[in-house]
């Protein structure tokens, strides 16, 4: 897309440099047009990774462009002429350097680790027998979990298998995006510091991932990293087949607990000050329109957390990455798992069966890394308060016992934890390097047009339309922070997006000689369109957020009157406040290091910039240069610097109060109606969690997963009465349990067999449950 295109105007870059006058700053803002200038993705957070942020910073890279990873050509290879060019795949795969293999003497150094025979020793304990020095037995139970969790390398194997993942990549997607600005820093700190271990923390689309990043990173001559396979029911040929391509599991549950455990723990622990570099997925594919941190990433996490702390191993960088799909190959949460050989060879037949090249685009983002070791050092002094709990603070404003919960909220100094809490750093972290994999998420262009198609034209629109609206939304994805993952022109970044949505659009010809696009209404279709365009909600979701709290204000009103309706600040924080604790934290991404009440004021300022929300004072107070009405004292009482009310600490008496007036234009209404669409299937499948609850209630103890499974099905019944499919997925009645769950609607108690659920106190009343339907109905737009 040329840059007059993207900003549907002449001059292709805007820059307005504001100067000042008394305090020396020059702030300037760039439009970041593509193919011009390109945000930034991936910084570290500046609260939590200052200094990261400032030696792992390159900034002279982030304006280069973008390398096609399969895309070999003869310039890959050092050779040249007529045969290499018919050869380069085999010839630069060949060449490259081979991974390095596995120490030999890793066994033996886990055999004697001091960890290692303490388990040995409990076990023979508890088996009745002496605890004598480690026998044979204990040997061979060592060597039988090691070769469980990994196997030595077959370079081989390795390059015929990456050959063959060139070929397929080639046959299935156009190309394999990097920027190359991200592989030139993983180069200079891979070369600035070499013994410090390189942790990859990506999302998780599609299982082509586990193959995807290793051959990205082989291709830019960067350290293939071990990859953390986060399923343990494979075959035992298909592990013996991952292994050799340098994949690690974790033991099997049948192994015994403390010898596995500590195996594993030493076996990490060797790992990391071998210096070896390590890729762990943090989602799981059955999840794929909230981002749930899996059990094995959980597991990984501690484990390196634990190694840090202790001592072991110095420092570890953390390196998020994001991978965005055009098409997947598979679509996460199908059911289909990569557990043996057929399964893999139906999932890529079923992939040939177009022609070639008809999946569109992969886009791999590499973020700036960032030291664990500082991370874990400003988490421990920083976030010494503890959590406010939702079922003290939030549960009672739902029920209509507490009015508000703006002052419990606002004057908490950080959701940080005491510090004794080793599970909430291990959550914290998890969640922060989540939000930074989704932030630095390419959004490719057919996410963008089936967002539009289904949350803002559901009842069709024209071509033409749906060609001056692309470049409006492409532009706001590029001032939120956030790049998108496709260029050229217009009208062929359109077509493409309509050809990949072939399946879930119809196309009728009009006579104005224009093209009308109609989606199909059908779960199959509804459900990819809303698959794709989940993509684009955490970058509108601060806006989405303040316009649905907006809209339950709205709803409160008798009636809609003619007058202009002006909200007070306080009204519009404490409703954003209910929304934000409302939504789990797999939606919300919220850092642990931002306070809800900041938050809230980031998204009214973000409400402001945007338009939707207009500034204006009381109208009943005096002008603000009246001084009068203020009294100064003698002595100035400074504030503390977490201190966020608006209060002025040098003055007594009447405190300004901010109003604020909806933008009344049609551009604002439609960006609006559109936000409000955005949040509108989770929050529905809410409201239809507690209309289940209040229609079936809860007899006895029911296991959350049998839970989970009956709340999908009653989606599923709901979504055929009004065609509503998006709100139909086993994902988000997943996350709306756990909601429940934080809330204390239900109450949870672990078993053999999982989490098992009861019914609190409180909801055994049919009118509390109503309530907390009426709640969370306030915010959904209807159509």
């Amino acid at each position: 897309m040329s840059s007059e295109e993207s900003s549907g105007s002449s001059d292709g870059k805007t820059i307005s440099r504001i100067c000042p006058f008394g305090f020396g700053l020059k702030i300037e803002t760039i439009n970041p047009f593509q193919g011009q200038f390109r945000p930034f993705v991936g910084q570290p957070c500046q609260s939590c990774n200052p200094k990261s942020m400032e030696n792992f910073f390159y900034k002279r890279h982030s304006q280069m462009g973008f390398h096609n990873a399969i895309r070999i050509t003869e310039e890959d290879s050092r050779y040249r002429g007529w045969l290499v060019r018919r050869l380069c795949h085999v010839l630069f795969i060949w060449e490259s350097p081979a991974d390095q293999n596995f120490p030999g003497e890793w066994s033996e150094k886990i055999w004697k680790h001091p960890r290692i025979q303490s388990a040995i020793k409990k076990e023979k304990e508890n088996k009745d027998k002496p605890a004598s020095a480690p026998s044979d037995d204990g040997r061979k139970e060592l060597l039988r979990i090691l070769g469980y969790i990994q196997k030595s390398l077959s370079p081989i194997l390795i390059r015929i298998t990456r050959w063959i993942l060139v070929k397929v990549l080639n046959r299935l997607y156009l190309n394999v995006q990097l920027q190359c600005g991200q592989a030139a820093t993983l180069k200079e700190v891979s070369y600035a510091c070499p013994k410090t271990p390189l942790v990859f923390l990506s999302t998780h689309p599609s299982w082509l991932d586990y193959f995807l990043v290793p051959f990205t990173l082989f291709s830019q001559n960067l350290r293939v990293p071990r990859v953390a396979w986060d399923r343990t029911d494979c075959s035992p040929f298909v592990r013996w087949f991952l292994q050799k391509l340098g994949v690690v599991f974790i033991p099997p549950d049948g192994s015994p607990k403390p010898l596995g455990e500590a195996v594993f723990s030493t076996y990490i622990e060797t790992l990391l000050t071998e210096g070896q570099y390590l890729l762990v997925f943090l989602e799981s594919t059955s999840y794929p329109s909230c981002h749930k941190v899996s059990v094995v990433a959980h597991e990984w996490v501690c484990q390196m957390l634990s190694a840090v702390q202790s001592g072991v191993v110095s420092d570890i960088l953390i390196a998020p990455v994001g991978i965005a799909y055009d098409t997947c190959v598979e679509p996460a949460g199908t059911g289909r798992k990569l557990t043996s050989f057929w399964e893999a060879w139906r999932c890529l037949t079923s992939a040939f069966c177009p022609w070639p090249s008809s999946l569109g685009c992969i886009r791999v983002d590499f973020a700036q890394p960032f030291s664990l070791q500082e991370y874990i050092n400003n988490y421990t002094w920083k976030h010494s308060a503890p959590v406010p709990c939702l079922q003290d603070t939030f549960l009672p404003r739902i029920l209509g016992t507490r009015n508000s919960m703006f002052d419990d909220m606002a004057s908490d100094r950080g959701q940080g934890t005491p510090d004794d809490s080793e599970q909430a750093l291990v959550d914290g972290f998890l969640l922060h390097s989540l939000r930074a994999s989704v932030a630095c998420t390419a959004v490719m262009s057919s996410h963008i047009v089936a967002a539009l198609l289904l949350h803002k034209y559901r009842s069709g629109v024209s071509l033409s339309r749906l060609h001056s609206e692309f470049p409006v939304i492409t532009e706001d994805i590029l001032l939120h922070g956030f790049d998108v993952g496709f260029s050229g022109q217009r009208w062929d970044i359109l077509r493409h997006s309509l050809y990949l949505l072939r399946q879930s659009i119809v196309l009728y010809s009009v006579p104005s000689n224009d093209v009308y696009v109609l989606i199909k209404e059908s779960p199959d279709t509804i459900g990819e369109l809303a698959q794709k365009s989940s993509s684009l909600l955490p970058v509108f979701l601060y806006e989405a957020i303040g316009a649905c709290a907006i809209h339950a204000l709205l709803a409160q009103l008798p009636s809609l009157c003619l007058v202009e309706i002006l909200f007070t600040q306080d009204e519009i924080t404490e409703m954003m406040m209910c929304l934000c604790s409302l939504l789990h934290k797999s939606i919300l991404l919220q850092p642990p290091c931002q306070n809800v009440y900041l938050l809230c004021q980031d998204i009214l300022d973000k409400l402001v910039h945007c338009g939707l929300l207009s500034m204006y004072e009381d109208p009943t107070a005096p002008p603000a240069c009246d001084t009068g009405r203020r009294f100064f004292v003698d002595q100035l009482s400074w504030r503390d610097f977490d201190d966020v009310s608006d209060s002025d600490s040098d003055c007594v008496g009447e405190t300004m109060k901010r109003h604020y007036k909806l933008g009344r234009t049609n551009h604002h209404a439609d960006f609006f109606v559109f936000l409000c669409h955005l949040l509108n299937p989770v929050l529905k499948t809410y409201e239809r969690a507690a209309l289940f609850l209040q229609e079936r209630g809860m007899c006895g103890h029911e296991p959350e997963a049998d839970y989970v499974t009956q709340l999908h099905h009653y989606l599923l019944h709901k979504a055929k009465e009004d065609r509503s499919y998006e709100c139909a997925e086993h994902s988000l009645a997943a996350c709306a349990v756990r909601t429940f769950i934080d809330l204390g609607v239900f109450e949870c108690s672990p078993s053999c067999h999982g989490s098992v659920l009861h019914l609190s106190e409180a909801f055994h009343l049919e009118e509390n449950c109503k309530k907390l339907t009426s709640f969370i109905q306030q915010f959904i737009y209807r159509r």
